[in-house]
């Protein structure tokens, strides 16, 4: 009964085609796809077979190419052990909606506070058109993985922000982040996007478990984000 849920979305089956380890216990796994994400936009994956619609993870692409995108896990994924090359890997997708590289944006910023792999895509579709990109990272990741071409900052968050801030154009972060940091992020700029990261089991809205609360209403994740302006966010205060 509840397979109807993803009536509306593209179901796929699509092979691994390499898997490759970047260090830190992480591997890229290259999957053959007619299927595209969008930067911002996320899939609903399964390396096992199965009949139960919502025991899927969501996955954002690291990587894209005409023929397929790349993913990202660690080595203890409970569902690791079934990839290789070859394997087939169930997706619904993609979700979510896209956001935009504005005409305008000469510099980019990207700031990680928990993996920056949600955020390289928009790092890919940047350095294709010769934009700088910055990305501020306060966990620990493979950085021989990235670009050479993206400058990166380590350290503490709050202090990072507050010295690499001012000349951005244009923002995106993986966190939503705490009434402090929020106030003082959206006292500086308005071109801000977050990342609501959420439970989205069905990728189509039918189940409702990913509102986010705007001040304009509420929104699901996986419809209306999973990014979101963040000048359009409530306030979340404890």
């Amino acid at each position: 009964m509840h397979l109807c849920y993803h009536a509306s979305m593209k179901i796929s089956t699509v092979r691994c085609t390499d898997l490759i380890a970047i260090g830190d216990d992480r591997f890229q796994v290259k999957l053959h796809s007619d299927s595209i994400p969008r930067p911002g936009q996320f899939i609903l994956a399964r390396f096992w077979t199965g009949i139960y619609p919502y025991m899927n993870t969501v996955m954002f692409p690291t990587n894209t190419e005409s023929d397929g995108f790349t993913l990202e896990i660690k080595s203890e994924h409970p569902q690791s052990n079934n990839l290789s090359p070859g394997s087939k890997v169930n997706l619904i997708g993609p979700c979510g909606q896209p956001v935009t590289i504005k005409k305008s944006t000469s510099h980019l910023l990207l700031v990680a506070r928990h993996n920056p792999n949600k955020l390289l895509p928009f790092a890919q579709l940047a350095l294709k058109r010769d934009l700088d990109v910055t990305l501020l990272l306060s966990c620990s990741y493979p950085l021989e993985s990235l670009d050479p071409r993206i400058e990166v900052h380590k350290g503490g968050l709050q202090q990072l922000l507050e010295n690499n801030f001012d000349w951005a154009e244009q923002v995106l972060m993986d966190f939503r982040p705490e009434p402090i940091i929020h106030k003082f992020l959206h006292s500086i700029s308005s071109n801000i996007h977050v990342l609501c990261e959420t439970m989205m089991p069905c990728g189509t809205g039918a189940c409702h478990g990913c509102i986010i609360y705007t001040k304009t209403g509420w929104e699901l994740a996986c419809k209306q984000g999973p990014f979101f302006q963040l000048s359009n966010l409530q306030l979340e205060v404890d």
